[in-house]
């Protein structure tokens, strides 16, 4: 499989072992679109993904064979391919992709193609394994306006009287030879989405997460790059998948020297029982090419995200407002006085929406209680969300609200009531993380409990946005059945966020897991912003953002304003630097702006008013990064028909030359004059102020700021430059 651009419709295809309709059967299938291909080889009883990357005019069977290597020694005579889900069946020695069994003698699956349904970018294989009654059906979606691909798998228990025990179900890739390295995201709380690049390993390179959700650590996707991949050149190739639970992500070395990457839903031993009749559908993988290096990726894994997504997402609020959060700059100290008047100092600001996170509800004077009692505190707000709501109104803002559904507390009337609506182990003592458990929501009665409280919160109050938190791994996996609990545990959280925005279409959803735990395309469908980390520092925040962004684009990237110096890390950062960072995603606000001072108000206020300025072209444009040395950082949005960019360039620390090389751009028109303006921040060095007037003197030519680049002035380790650029 070479690696090139693509884009992605869905398709399904049914295999089987009949023999009158195996003749019916083409040995491989062609999908292609605009600029990529699609090469789906059948021609051993199981499909191969055999191509994916850039257009191909035509392809032979001829060619095709191409691909097939001698036997080797002391091997089979022919070798077992690398199917999309291989089984043991077939004879393939790495980890197998599809297992399954129904008691002791019912587990050699080998499911062999019946049916072939292909349209223009669509194809759907149906497969069946008759000794084991299994039936396998195959989707593969070349999208017709984005250059990836989707890739899913389900599995049908065919039995009419016994269970199926479905133990592994992971799509399986070849890897191109010509691809050795990978790059990883990486992280914890408080630092999460940095990225590592790595050389692929001889042996298995394999990430396990059993958090119950995507995790801090290890977000599941992947890119695999030729050795020399550079921002502009090279190719790679992304790979995503689609859940919001325990996931792997395998890459192996097969003992004849092939590669394949494997990513699927990590499942327990017995954890999917499907019944006669019943069917699992794995999660998505979505996958994203490119032979020019890593920004045409990333831009084309954006595009897919818009594309793929972007009809999931509430249609109110557009275009998506500067939002202030009162986290760090109230806590749990929320009362209505304090409040009203946060609202007014936002609204002076320039700020659009605004969210009274953790602190609202009855009893909640800390982390140690009250989670599941979802009424106003009467104590703190004697009347209710109203006034705030109101308040709210009369500045023209929304109002958004924290909530952490999927937890309750110990110290809880709702616990008091149903100790057995938690996940636990049977027979060990439950353990608390973060004073907290989590709700078992394979229960039904959990679930209506939890969409009844929302529902009054969203029908009695004009609340246009919900936070949603969730707090904790899970450690203690076991449902009410006695049944491993995460497969149900998200598809029940799924349903339930169906369920709410169904009810409610113009309520914006953000998914927040104390920072970024739950950040994944699985749970984008239901919501529009993730909250990429906990932390507001600055510094850190520039690498976070940067990995977050190799995956997911700016709109949906919460990016906060945070008070210094930060709650996290206790460094110091000036409000220019806090602001220039927080305003290349979806900005919002967490300092107390009734603290601040004259200065700090007003750069706060000017970024406020940048960030709108330029927030079509932050949510729609294409986002690119700029190699830079290791103390600096560059990056950039382009508007689609290249008129506009701007662009960045951030100082983290003592460079070891007084003069920062120059600054080359990506992404414009080689042959359209521009206009560059530097527009961040206000208050100028002497040196800044000359090169501020000196851009304002020319223009340059798309081709001169690509190739020769701008002359950078001397910058204070920790400090940015933005420009604007205007097509003249």
């Amino acid at each position: 499989m070479y690696l090139k651009p693509w884009r992605c419709t869905l398709v399904t295809v049914h295999i089987g072992v009949s023999a009158r309709m195996t003749n019916a059967l083409k040995p491989f299938y062609h999908l292609r679109n605009g600029t990529a291909s699609v090469v789906i080889d059948c021609r051993s009883g199981q499909p191969v993904l055999s191509y994916f990357g850039d257009a191909l005019a035509q392809l032979t069977l001829a060619q095709l064979t191409q691909l097939d290597r001698p036997e080797a020694p002391a091997s089979l005579p022919v070798e077992p391919s690398i199917s999309l889900t291989p089984t043991v069946g077939e004879s393939y020695l790495g980890h197998l992709g599809l297992e399954a069994q129904r008691g002791h003698s019912h587990w050699q699956l080998r499911p062999r193609v019946i049916t072939a349904d292909l349209s223009a970018r669509q194809l759907v294989l149906q497969s069946v394994c008759d000794r084991s009654q299994v039936e396998v059906t195959h989707c593969v979606s070349l999208h017709a306006e984005t250059r990836s691909l989707e890739l899913s798998v389900s599995v049908r228990n065919q039995s009419t009287d016994t269970s199926l025990s479905l133990d592994t179900c992971a799509l399986t890739l070849p890897v191109p030879d010509h691809l050795t390295t990978f790059l990883e995201l990486s992280g914890r709380w408080g630092y999460e989405f940095q990225s590592a690049r790595q050389t692929l390993p001889k042996a298995a390179y394999v990430r396990e997460n059993w958090t119950g959700r995507t995790s801090h650590h290890m977000p599941p996707s992947i890119t695999l790059m030729e050795a020399h991949t550079a921002s502009q050149s090279g190719t790679a190739l992304s790979l995503h998948l689609g859940w919001s639970g325990n996931h792997q992500i395998r890459v192996e070395q097969l003992a004849d020297g092939r590669r394949v990457v494997q990513l699927g839903e990590l499942l327990r031993p017995g954890e999917i029982q499907l019944a006669p009749g019943a069917v699992y559908k794995s999660p998505s993988v979505f996958l994203c090419h490119s032979s020019e290096g890593m920004n045409p990726l990333i831009q084309t894994v954006h595009q897919m995200i818009r594309s793929q997504f972007g009809d999931a997402w509430p249609a109110s609020s557009p275009p998506r407002p500067v939002q202030l959060n009162t986290w760090e700059a109230l806590y749990f100290d929320i009362d209505e006085t304090s409040l009203i008047a946060l609202i007014d100092e936002s609204a002076a600001l320039g700020i659009e929406r605004f969210v009274v996170d953790d602190g609202w509800f009855l009893g909640r004077h800390d982390d140690k209680r009250a989670l599941g009692d979802w009424e106003v505190d009467s104590h703190k707000l004697p009347n209710g969300l109203f006034p705030i709501v109101a308040a709210c109104q009369a500045h023209g803002m929304e109002c958004g609200l924290w909530i952490e559904p999927e937890m309750v507390s110990a110290n809880s009337l709702l616990f008091s009531e149903h100790p057995d609506w938690i996940l636990n182990h049977e027979g060990i003592l439950p353990n608390e993380a973060r004073h907290q458990y989590v709700l078992d929501l394979s229960q039904e009665e959990v679930t209506h409990y939890l969409f009844d409280k929302i529902q009054k919160l969203l029908s009695t109050h004009d609340i246009r946005y919900l936070k949603w938190d969730m707090n904790r791994d899970i450690h203690q996996a076991g449902t009410s059945q006695k049944h491993h609990a995460i497969h149900q545990q998200t598809q029940a959280l799924y349903a339930l966020l169906g369920r709410i925005r169904a009810a409610f279409p113009n309520v914006a959803i953000e998914s927040c897991a104390s920072g970024g735990g739950r950040v994944d395309l699985g749970i984008l469908t239901h919501v529009s912003r993730f909250w990429p980390s906990d932390t507001n520092d600055a510094l850190d925040r520039l690498r976070v953002q940067r990995g977050f962004l190799s995956t997911f684009p700016p709109e949906l990237m919460g990016s906060h304003v945070g008070p210094s110096p930060c709650h996290i890390t206790g460094r110091q950062h000036t409000m220019a630097l806090r602001a220039g960072v927080a305003l290349w995603g979806h900005m919002g606000v967490e300092v107390d702006v009734r603290q601040l001072g004259t200065e700090d108000r007003a750069v706060l206020k000017e970024a406020i008013e940048l960030h709108k300025r330029h927030r079509t072209l932050l949510h729609n444009g294409e986002y690119s990064t700029t190699e830079r040395p290791t103390s600096e950082m560059a990056w950039s949005v382009v508007d689609k028909d290249q008129s506009q960019a701007l662009c960045a360039l951030a100082m983290l620390e003592t460079p070891s030359h007084a003069f920062p090389p120059r600054y080359r751009l990506n992404g414009l028109d080689a042959t359209q004059n521009y206009r560059v303006a530097l527009v961040w921040p206000g208050s100028l060095t002497t040196q800044q102020s000359t090169h501020q007037h000196q851009l304002a003197q020319t223009e340059f030519s798309g081709a001169w700021l690509m190739s020769v680049g701008l002359s950078v002035p001397i910058l204070w380790p920790e400090s940015l430059l933005i420009y604007h650029l205007q097509a003249s």
